[in-house]
């Protein structure tokens, strides 16, 4: 059956794409959710716990990683009929995502669907299965596999529901795609198939159950092989807003994958009248045996996602973006052809990258420079990051004009924690510190920055932050090293510790116009910084949170900064705060601080807060008129 052929490969291929130190775990996971022993990680106590695989047996290669695994209990795995579970209550275990495809990374997260009969597992032996794989997850993360189990029930799986948005899960925000998602993607681990894949593509929504309805026990197709997780047959318009929106958020962690996903949203908008959806073309490509996009003999579901945009894009003559398009994709796939292939890296992956880059007429100088993209410039970086987040911004607000006023499918509450997340992480307000929104994660570090102080009109001054030591250069010849300007430098110091741009571990070099402001006084600055608004991602934001109203978390004031050490009065008031929905502010002033009294005293909210006042002589004359003209002593006093 090709069906099974295929996903046969796609399992061969994850475990020939992970790095060697994986591929155990990979095979040891599905046996922690079938059996349930106190020997052995994922053991819960009660004896209510609902555990066990259906049609889950064990093969060599199984065998040998529970001996290399858990080589101590070697003893116990020879007598496999005591752990051996009397009932199954998992119907199937599925991967889904980049796993198995060219868009798998040594760093790729393993996302399973655990599904379930909800009829026949109540609300405490689903607590308890729940308790089972976080145990689990655990277990794996702590031996170097991110792995994320799903709780899936059958039936709201067939019913496209998919729970609440939160941090993992994208709840009603993108429903129906997130099983047209699963269906193109999905890989059986272990379990029963899903009766979709069986139908083929025309299949409407009425002859799918006819279809299921004819399968009989002991007659072939055999019903116990399958599991109804529900028919796909098209996507509502309605839903892609919701998806596009999620997919916004997904870019604050994985901005080329989802440059990728959304351009797929895009696309089948434009063409869904005259398109299936992408997981029905895949499915119709597997049932007549057709090959991959590069020639790699079976498909793959993120090689033909690439070419319908590529071939979308192209028909439009829009090169700006087939160009970021295919430098997403090669960044995403982590395949560094400009340097030999490493021992046991996949030659598949390699033979399909090779063979786009090759279509693409990149030279060697433009595969090198792709394949160095972590020693390009700070502002090379940003260009890039600029270039894709607003592509992402453009691309949704196509889709939203192509939408119109029409229904969506989205909660009001999955759209509340979504769209304050979006809010949070793009907009612009007055005092906020904007998020760098860079696609390089924590790549743009600095070790070692150079602060310069320029004078300027009105005896103000322009402090500008640079990577490394630029101490002695000029000013004219540090535009490729400069990070970011500011007339503040205590908002200059916020920005780079709120990006990950530095930290207290930062060597920080002073020019020599900067006085009084010296380097201990922006050391200290820093360690107070990280200690109160240690950076942190938008997308790990609480759903509780998100939903209530933004609320003071800590705050900081920091006095007389830039003033003469002998002033005993306070001069300057720089306001740092942070409120429960990631926003950052600086303000100037009493007057911030007085907005700010009200979440300060309440005492349901523990807010954080803090003084610092730079070395002196008059220190405590200094806290002392802070204090009187506050009204109130701060928490910490530095």
């Amino acid at each position: 059956m090709r069906v099974l052929r295929y996903n046969k490969t796609r399992y061969e291929r994850a475990l020939e794409l992970m790095p060697a130190e994986q591929r155990p775990l990979f095979h040891v996971l599905p046996f922690l959710l079938h059996i349930n022993h106190p020997a052995f990680p994922g053991y819960v106590e009660d004896p209510d716990t609902p555990y066990g695989l259906n049609n889950y047996s064990l093969r060599k290669a199984v065998v040998a990683a529970l001996q290399h695994v858990f080589s101590d209990k070697l003893a116990l795995l020879e007598q496999m009929a005591t752990l051996w579970p009397k009932r199954r209550t998992i119907d199937s275990l599925v991967l889904m995502g980049s796993i198995g495809s060219i868009g798998q990374s040594d760093g790729s997260d393993f996302d399973y669907w655990v599904c379930f009969d909800g009829e026949k597992l109540a609300e405490k032996e689903q607590i308890l299965l729940r308790q089972k794989l976080t145990l689990i997850e655990q277990w794996a993360d702590a031996n170097g596999m991110e792995a994320h189990f799903f709780l899936s029930e059958i039936n709201k799986v067939r019913n496209n529901d998919f729970g609440e948005a939160d941090e993992e899960s994208s709840g009603s925000a993108q429903a129906v795609s997130l099983k047209a998602e699963f269906y193109t993607t999905q890989i059986v681990v272990a379990g029963k198939v899903p009766f979709w894949w069986l139908v083929p593509k025309d299949t409407d929504d009425r002859q799918y159950h006819q279809l299921l309805a004819m399968l009989e026990p002991g007659q072939q197709p055999d019903p116990n092989l399958f599991v109804d997780l529900g028919h796909l047959q098209e996507m509502e318009p309605s839903e892609l807003f919701g998806a596009a929106i999620w997919q916004i958020t997904k870019a604050m962690d994985s901005p080329f994958k989802s440059v990728l996903k959304m351009g797929k949203l895009e696309v089948f908008l434009e063409n869904v009248d005259r398109k299936p959806p992408l997981c029905t073309l895949l499915k119709h490509r597997v049932h007549s045996g057709g090959s991959a996009p590069g020639g790699a003999g079976q498909v793959d579901p993120y090689a033909l996602m690439f070419d319908e945009l590529i071939e979308h894009y192209q028909s439009k003559n829009d090169q700006d973006v087939v160009a970021l398009l295919q430098l997403c994709l090669y960044l995403k796939c982590d395949c560094a052809l400009s340097r030999p292939a490493a021992k046991g890296e996949s030659e598949f992956k390699r033979q399909v990258i090779t063979d786009y880059v090759r279509q693409w007429q990149w030279g060697k100088e433009k595969i090198l420079q792709a394949d160095n993209i972590k020693q390009w410039s700070f502002n090379d970086k940003l260009r890039l990051s600029r270039q894709v987040h607003s592509y992402l911004i453009a691309s949704y607000r196509r889709i939203s004009t192509m939408l119109g006023s029409g229904k969506q499918t989205v909660s009001p509450e999955d759209m509340t924690v979504i769209g304050r997340k979006i809010d949070t992480f793009y907009s612009k307000k007055e005092h906020k510190i904007e998020y760098l929104r860079s696609v390089f994660d924590d790549e743009l570090y600095c070790p070692l920055i150079s602060v310069k102080a320029y004078p300027e009109a009105n005896q103000q001054r322009t402090w500008a932050m640079y990577a490394g030591d630029q101490v002695k250069r000029q000013r004219d010849a540090l535009d490729e090293f400069h990070l970011q300007s500011n007339l503040n430098p205590i908002d200059l110091m916020v920005w780079g510790v709120w990006n990950r741009i530095l930290d207290n571990h930062t060597r920080i070099l002073l020019d020599y116009q900067t006085m009084p402001v010296i380097e201990d006084d922006l050391y200290k600055l820093v360690a107070q910084l990280v200690k109160y608004f240690s950076p942190m991602r938008v997308s790990h934001l609480s759903r509780s949170a998100l939903l209530a109203p933004a609320k003071l978390k800590c705050c900081l004031a920091v006095v007389n900064f830039e003033s003469r050490r002998l002033k005993g009065e306070v001069e300057s008031l720089r306001v740092i705060y942070l409120n429960t929905w990631g926003e950052l502010y600086c303000e100037d002033g009493f007057e911030a601080l007085a907005s700010l009294r009200t979440d300060i005293f309440d005492p349901n909210l523990d807010v954080k807060t803090c003084l610092l006042v730079p070395e002196g002589s008059h220190k405590q004359r200094l806290v002392n008129d802070f204090h009187k003209q506050v009204g109130f002593e701060f928490q910490q006093q530095l």
